[in-house]
């Protein structure tokens, strides 16, 4: 006590720091952390897929379109969003070359933009957000229809369901997407 007593308080200090230093706990270590990933869930011909959110734009109620002269069936048309022209895709139509069957108050329109090709994707529904840790990430995709496959980068899987992720970007880079002209 009495050396204690000769010590600066700076050197109380460094003492009392080493004291706790010693016996102090450690942290448990930092585990790798896990990646989530969030995507939008809609439904189209019956299916329930994902999109990530990072290719989705934003997503509208489907308004009025004015028809375009000379274009594809699945091409709906022109939509003005906030003073800016959209062309709008029925995806229904472009990949099942179907009508849709859904009810009208609930399609939705999916607004992509990628490397200059902007479009307002039409859908049955948009069922919410839904987030997923990257390993979730099923090994197989589910079996789908062939017509969509392309467009379906991956899947992911939580208690044995699954749920193919869709990739508007995938769609923008395809030659028959872009193809609007008869």
């Amino acid at each position: 006590m009495a050396a204690e007593a000769t010590q600066s308080p700076f050197e109380l200090l460094g003492a009392l720091d080493q004291r706790c230093r010693s016996r102090a706990v450690g942290l448990p270590r930092l585990e790798d952390a896990r990646e989530e990933w969030t995507g939008v869930l809609f439904r189209l011909h019956g299916v329930e897929m994902l999109a990530p959110m990072d290719e989705v734009g934003e997503i509208v109620s489907v308004t009025s379109v004015a028809p375009v002269p000379g274009v594809k069936s699945w091409v709906l048309g022109i939509a003005n969003m906030r003073g800016n022209l959209l062309p709008v895709m029925d995806l229904q139509a472009f990949l099942f070359d179907e009508k849709p069957i859904a009810d009208p108050a609930s399609r939705r329109l999916l607004v992509v933009s990628y490397e200059g090709v902007v479009a307002g994707l039409v859908i049955d529904a948009v069922l919410g957000m839904r987030h997923f840790w990257r390993d979730e990430i099923a090994e197989e995709l589910p079996s789908l229809d062939e017509r969509i496959r392309p467009f379906i980068t991956y899947s992911f899987s939580r208690l044995g369901e699954h749920y193919p992720v869709f990739s508007p970007f995938r769609l923008a880079e395809s030659e028959g997407f872009m193809d609007v002209a008869v």
